[in-house]
């Protein structure tokens, strides 16, 4: 039963990939709605503003318009169904969702909230379920290496979050209810006064979960003042703070019915920004406080709650001369956009089980991004990365982009990436059974791509595909030693072989579909096992409408994805979700509207072990009504 419902959904996304990619004009209307553009526009691959069509590396974009339809709880709800990205889910509503850009580990993926680095300084990754969609006006994903503008644990990628803005006066409030005794509340408030803007959400969340010992209980704050200083210059302040307390079930060979761990975190983010007509600066200045408690009295040598306390901060800058030359402007024909910045910080970690251990690091960059043709740009980027515990990191990277025709355009690029061991990985006391390792040294990549970009010049019509390459030597990886003692060591080699193809299409005004597909051979070169699955289908379709004489909205949404050739023989798996959200307007005056939705997460009710031993749950229900005021 299993391989003919894998059979029709892989055929059904093959064709549907073919319709959009040869359909361009079919369905169309006169009034078409313009989602992307060959003027949208991406700060992530190279630090300042640039067009999504000449970037020199392979970027995605999810508006604040995709993430509503999607009604995501967290950033990893909103990002498993990207191309080349794998969510590592151990099932339950507050068990940890870590991330994989093209078979990369989590801790090589660099995280980053308005400017600031949000990776664990002790564990080096981040929990994607810590983090509210609520708060996101926009995510950019880098797929590939990036050391060479953000250093360390940008060996996989990077995510760029950027945290909603305040506007004109507005306000809503939303509460939704589901079943395992789901309950969710969100506030939010923006407004503006003279030269201030401000934005403020709160989020409370509660859950049993599906099993024992899987509640999760949270509340989420994050508030945004922006100055207008000038025309030309902006300053932000951006408070979060989240406080999740969860069961830990365990795995279904080890259960821990009594387990639980409480996070708690504060941030605050300074941003200064500065837009003269040829030229940019942006400083950011942060603090980052995370506090996690666990606690288990059934585990072997119990001695009490384990605590971790990790502080970071630090302060970043850059600068872009855009129209730079390197001499005579006017005997130069074609310009230069040179950018360079650099950053400081100082991270420190008190941990029961680590003891204290604190760093100091710091780099330095510059790019010149060269328009050597009409249609022909080349990117030179060079970072040097310092920090206390290892040598210095230079990691370099070279990219071009040509324009083949007005809406097709080639990329390619060359890159050196670096991943830096963190403190679990040095410092874990030694028991005679497991321990750290203070000898250890960081993993090294070169990385490879080249990519076809299409968009059409009415927006409608986005597709791409990217091929690339990933060596990785001196991988970190925990195994026993001569000693019988599990502990990490640079033993691991893996090459990383990979094809994507993006695709959206707007058929009217009504219908949106985009679809896409990974395949990823990541060969751990030592032993030669697989280490990731080779195939990723992921499909989503939306359509919206508007009704009656207030035109009140009504949107649907359907996402997903199918996951196949997995390593051990393991069996594919599907996961979708429908939602559907419908306004309703409250007498004759078309601003005063109540939104009702419905979702429904993993309606086929799959629960595969994306980790062994820790199967997902799964079908859950959500209804909401929300208001403006």
């Amino acid at each position: 039963m299993f391989k003919k419902t894998f059979f029709f959904i892989t055929l059904t996304i093959t064709l549907l990939i073919l319709l959009c990619s040869l359909t361009n004009n079919v369905f169309a209307s006169e009034n078409e709605i313009i989602i992307f553009s060959l003027e949208e526009i991406i700060v992530i691959a190279s630090k300042y503003p640039e067009r999504l069509f000449d970037s020199p590396a392979s970027v995605e974009v999810i508006n604040e318009e995709q993430i509503f339809n999607t009604k995501a709880e967290n950033l990893a709800s909103i990002l498993k169904n990207i191309a080349g990205v794998e969510i590592t889910d151990y099932g339950t509503p507050g068990d940890i969702k870590a991330i994989s850009i093209r078979g990369s580990s989590p801790e090589q993926v660099l995280v980053m909230i308005d400017g600031q680095v949000a990776n664990g300084v002790q564990t080096g990754k981040i929990d994607l379920g810590l983090i509210p969609a609520d708060m996101i006006e926009k995510i950019e994903i880098y797929r590939g290496s990036a050391s060479a503008l953000y250093g360390a644990n940008a060996l996989g990628g990077v995510i760029n979050i950027i945290t909603k803005k305040g506007g004109k006066k507005e306000g809503t409030l939303s509460i939704h209810y589901g079943n395992y005794h789901t309950q969710k509340y969100n506030v939010s408030y923006q407004d503006r006064i003279d030269d201030y803007t401000y934005f403020l959400t709160g989020e409370y969340f509660k859950t049993e979960g599906s099993k024992e010992n899987s509640q999760l209980e949270k509340l989420s704050f994050m508030s945004r003042v922006s100055k207008e200083i000038d025309s030309q210059t902006e300053l932000d302040l951006i408070i979060r703070f989240n406080d999740h307390q969860r069961g830990i079930p365990g795995s279904l060979d080890f259960p821990s019915p009594n387990a639980w761990q409480n996070d708690r975190t504060f941030s605050m983010n300074i941003n200064w920004q500065k837009t003269e007509e040829d030229r940019d600066y942006n400083i950011v200045a942060w603090y980052d406080f995370h506090k996690l408690s666990y606690d288990n009295p059934d585990e072997w040598g119990y001695d009490g709650t384990s605590i971790h306390k990790n502080n970071s901060s630090g302060i970043s800058f850059d600068t872009t001369y855009y129209d730079f030359t390197f001499g005579n402007k006017k005997e130069s024909a074609y310009t230069h956009t040179l950018t360079w910045g650099g950053d400081i910080s100082y991270n420190w970690t008190d941990s029961t089980d680590i003891g204290k251990h604190q760093n100091l690091q710091g780099a330095v960059f510059i790019q010149d991004a060269w328009q050597i043709k009409e249609k022909l740009s080349a990117t030179a980027g060079l970072r040097y990365d310092y920090n206390q515990l290892f040598a210095g990191q230079l990691n370099p990277r070279i990219g071009l982009n040509y324009r083949l025709q007005d809406e097709l355009s080639l990329h390619m690029s060359v890159s050196r990436a670096y991943r830096a061991p963190n403190y679990n990985d040095l410092y874990w006391p030694e028991d005679g059974f497991v321990g750290g390792n203070v000898n250890l040294l960081p993993e090294i990549a070169w990385a490879y791509e080249a990519g076809m970009r299409f968009i059409n010049k009415k927006g409608d019509t986005q597709a791409e595909l990217n091929l690339f390459r990933k060596n990785v030597k001196d991988l970190i990886n925990w195994a026993a030693d001569s000693d019988g003692i599990w502990r990490p060591s640079n033993i691991g080699t893996a090459r990383v072989d990979g094809l994507e193809f993006i695709t959206r299409k707007d058929f009217n005004n009504h219908l949106t579909a985009n679809l896409n597909y990974t395949f990823l051979n990541a060969i751990d070169l030592e032993s030669g096992t697989q280490l990731k699955p080779k195939h990723k289908y992921g499909i989503g379709l939306t359509y919206s409408d508007q009704f009656g004489k207030n035109n009140d909205d009504f949107v649907i949404n359907l996402d997903g994805y199918l996951v196949a050739g997995r390593p051990d023989n393991q069996e594919a798996y599907y996961l979708f979700d429908i939602n559907a959200a419908r306004d309703f307007s409250l007498g004759k005056d078309k601003n005063k509207k109540v939104n009702l939705s419905f979702s429904v997460k993993n309606i086929f009710n799959q629960k595969p072990e994306l980790v062994s031993g820790y199967p997902i749950q799964g079908r859950t229900y959500l209804l909401g009504i929300s208001t403006r005021f």
